[in-house]
Formats: structure tokens, C-alpha cells, sequence
């Protein structure tokens, strides 16, 4: 015998399960970008986007508007990359921004432990 079962309150359907693997997705290319974890978070909750009509990213993908949240998350990231990349063909850009990074390591040395290299 055949039956219609509905989901069981505490199963995610597969909407839900892709709408979570979107959601992990977008949270990795905001990492890829550079935002830490507490910056995501910020950013999905506390930054009003022109894009989103002034909305956060949360409250647009809660309107089911989750395509502009992830269109606006893979246009920064491809900004974010192009810029990179043009940095690395500037051999005298790129030299000039480990000088800086440099700079500021000798700065702050005596206050942290954490050193950055280029």
C-alpha cells in the first residue's frame, strides 16, 4: 500500500536543504572576500543594501528574494577579484602595499603577536 506522508516537523524539505546550501554558499564567498564570520553576520543582519530596495541581505532572502542577495554577493566578489588581480600586474602598486603592510607589522609588533606577510 501506497501512502502521502507529510514532512515530519523536524526534516527539512529540499527547499529548505537548498535554500540552506545557497545560504552556505553565499556566506563562503563573503569569506572569500574577506569578512569574517562576525562580519557576515553584520552584513546579513545590520546593512541595508540599494540593490535589496534598502533591505538587509536577511530581509530579503526571508521575501523569498534570494537571487538579488546572491547576484549582489557574486558582483562584490568579482569587484573584489578584479581588484586583487589588477594589483598583482602592478609590480610597483603591489610593492608599494607590502611596504605599507610592512610598515605597519613594525608598527604594532610590540602590541600583538599576530604578524601578517605578503
Amino acid at each position: 500500500m501506497l501512502r502521502l506522508m507529510s514532512p515530519q516537523p523536524d526534516r527539512a524539505t529540499p527547499s529548505e536543504i537548498e535554500r540552506s546550501r545557497q545560504a552556505a554558499a553565499v556566506n563562503h564567498l563573503l569569506g572569500e572576500i574577506g569578512l569574517a564570520t562576525g562580519e557576515q553576520t553584520q552584513w546579513w543582519n545590520l546593512v541595508g543594501h540599494e540593490q535589496l530596495g534598502g533591505r538587509t541581505a536577511t530581509q530579503a532572502w526571508l521575501a523569498g528574494d534570494s537571487e538579488s542577495v546572491r547576484v549582489l554577493v557574486e558582483s562584490w566578489y568579482a569587484s573584489t577579484r578584479a581588484a586583487g588581480q589588477k594589483v598583482l600586474e602592478d609590480k610597483e602598486q603591489l610593492a608599494d602595499l607590502r611596504r605599507k603592510l610592512a610598515d605597519l607589522d613594525r608598527r604594532y609588533s610590540s602590541s600583538t603577536k599576530v604578524h601578517r606577510t605578503a
